[in-house]
């Protein structure tokens, strides 16, 4: 009684622990991401390790793998790419990433972003399609929407405008049905982005200013995530750089104001870096070069010695010395800035690169060199102008531009584009001449093969009966006579399938020759051939067609060499060789067995 009172006790007690030990490993997580919402991103590190240590040493592993995957989120925002990295793959080594379907998706969305922020789109575009995959069979619309959302970043990196408008604009149906106002100004603002980059300027505002009210909005609920203030600034950024681009510099001012009002040190030195030389920019628009001398300043003190912006910084550089007409510091710029932008792929930035280094070989009346860099802008331009084409989202400005370029260059382009044509076309002959070739030697091989097959079975088949012919020879010079021991009915049986053999014999002949039967025994020179009143005879091979008149002790050897004759010379389909064969196989068996009989 006392054991089990002491058992009824415990039992509760593991209870309320267990309890109390999930609540607690809840807690961590729950900690963690509450500051990630919260806090800036070294604040949220801090709390985060904190959390992390605490799961591993209560032994939560699956939330210890949650706070690891945070973690690498925060450190991949700080650029530490290594320690992002790191913590993946501690995530990939873990029980949880087996077993937790959720896991193995941030996961590859987290590896597939890493390698997108390195340009390396192949391997991103695998990882998030992976992670793509997984919600869908999920069938979870918040993972979905996210996906895709990533997806048609990774096409608008790569200029495929047109897929990413497609996945663009399933992320922002499934984040509507959804209802989160963060999500929704998130893929807002990349359609916004998208906009911008194809010119659509009046569009790319409407979707930015939607954007904007519904981030402001989201910001009115209780507990938000904080940030999506780095979001707003970011749009306000746009909105300053499209304005300007669109001709409306008022409004453009008024958001660089408020650019410059939210620029707070929450923001990631890299994100710095492209305010600043984005509000560079549109100075240099307005050709106010002091002002933009002021932001760009800014921007190189932020950026790092490995930016992806160091190309379009040492571009910026290069027009604000042409504006103020130091030429030579400005192709020195230019010189730095252009094999960056090749290394980068950066057609935009190649083409302005070499329109600058055009004007500047203008004003130092370097004629022959001021047409190169010419032609190398417009090269450019053309590459540009093609990935915006393909995405089936055409601007009537842009269509002009590239016809004016194309009329520059129509007398240098003309001569390549029939060169190319006369090779093309020899190329698609070839191909089809190639085809064509192809398919007779498979024809013609194919034929062989059955031939060669065909007669490999006749040469077997007649080496056969020839072998079981010099066998009975050798055995008994003259034809068998009847064996006594054998019964009348017996024998005449064997007549009678002599009878059937030459008959076949004979109809095959006829059929495969279209000649009669005196061609066949002049030709074989088996049966004799008389003249009886002026006519040809055989009246020796008629006697073995009818039964009635088959000799009682018949010359059997001579059916079964015009039967072995017919087989060797004649073109027989299939089945009338065989069943002829098997006519002369029954008469040879028959034969073989009188031998037989006779010598014992």
């Amino acid at each position: 009684m006392l054991k089990r009172s002491a058992a009824l006790l415990t039992l509760p007690i593991l209870l309320l622990c267990k309890s109390l030990y999930a609540e607690s490993a809840n807690t961590f997580l729950s900690n963690c991401k509450e500051a990630v919402t919260s806090q800036d991103n070294s604040q949220a590190i801090e709390v985060c390790e904190r959390q992390l240590s605490s799961a591993a040493d209560t032994q939560s592993v699956a939330e210890a793998t949650m706070i690891r995957l945070e973690l690498a989120d925060l450190y991949a925002l700080q650029e530490d790419r290594e320690q992002s990295r790191h913590l993946l793959q501690q995530v990939k080594a873990s029980e949880s990433f087996v077993l937790n379907q959720n896991i193995r998706y941030r996961w590859n969305r987290a590896i597939g972003m890493d390698y997108l922020h390195q340009t390396q789109y192949t391997e991103a575009t695998e990882y998030l399609q992976q992670a793509y995959d997984i919600a869908q069979l999920a069938n979870d619309n918040t993972l979905l929407a996210k996906s895709a959302n990533d997806l048609g970043l990774i096409y608008y990196k790569q200029k495929n405008y047109k897929q990413a408008l497609l996945h663009y604009k399933q992320s922002l149906k499934l984040k509507e049905t959804l209802g989160n106002r963060y999500y929704i100004g998130t893929t807002l603002n990349n359609l916004g982005l998208l906009n911008k980059e194809l010119k659509n300027y009046s569009e790319a505002i409407d979707y930015y200013q939607q954007a904007l009210e519904q981030f402001l909005t989201y910001t009115e609920i209780d507990n938000f995530d904080q940030r999506v203030f780095t979001n707003i600034s970011h749009l306000y950024e746009d909105l300053a750089v499209t304005y300007s681009l669109s001709g409306d510099i008022k409004q453009g001012e008024k958001y660089t104001r408020r650019v410059i009002d939210t620029f707070s040190r929450k923001l990631g030195e890299n994100n710095k870096v492209r305010a600043m030389k984005n509000l560079a920019l549109i100075h240099l628009e307005l050709q106010q070069p002091q002002k933009a001398q002021l932001f760009i300043q800014e921007a190189v003190h932020y950026a790092a010695s490995d930016s992806k912006y160091l190309a379009e910084l040492d571009y910026i550089k290069a027009h604000i010395a042409f504006l103020n007409n130091k030429y030579e510091e400005a192709k020195q710029l230019i010189n730095q800035s252009i094999p960056l932008s090749m290394a980068q792929s950066d057609s935009v930035i190649l083409e302005k690169s070499f329109y600058l280094l055009h004007q500047i070989n203008v004003q130092q009346e370097n004629v022959n060199q001021a047409l190169d860099s010419l032609k190398q802008s417009y090269h450019y331009k053309e590459q540009s102008l093609k990935a915006q084409y393909e995405s089936d989202l055409r601007v009537i400005q842009e269509q002009i531009e590239k016809e004016r370029v194309e009329r520059r260059l129509i007398a240098e382009q003309l001569k390549s584009q029939q060169q190319n044509n006369r090779i093309q076309s020899l190329s698609n002959t070839i191909l089809v001449i190639s085809l064509v070739l192809v398919i007779i030697a498979f024809c013609a091989t194919f034929i062989i093969y059955r031939k060669v097959k065909e007669k490999q079975r006749l040469v077997e088949s007649i080496k056969s009966h020839k072998e079981k012919l010099l066998l009975l020879e050798s055995e008994q010079d003259g034809d068998s006579t009847q064996d006594d021991s054998s019964s009348e009915g017996e024998y005449y049986d064997f007549r009678q399938q002599l009878v059937d053999l030459l008959v076949e014999t004979l109809s095959l002949w006829e059929k495969a020759t279209r000649t009669d039967r005196i061609e066949l025994a002049e030709k074989s020179g088996i049966w004799k051939v008389s003249i009886d009143d002026g006519r040809l005879r055989t009246r020796s091979l008629d006697k073995y067609i009818d039964i009635n008149k088959i000799p009682r002790n018949p010359r059997w050897r001579n059916v079964v060499k015009t039967s072995h004759y017919v087989l060797a010379e004649c073109p027989l389909e299939n089945q009338e060789r065989s069943k002829l064969e098997s006519k002369l196989d029954k008469v040879m068996t028959v034969v073989k067995q009188r031998s037989v009989s006779q010598s014992s």
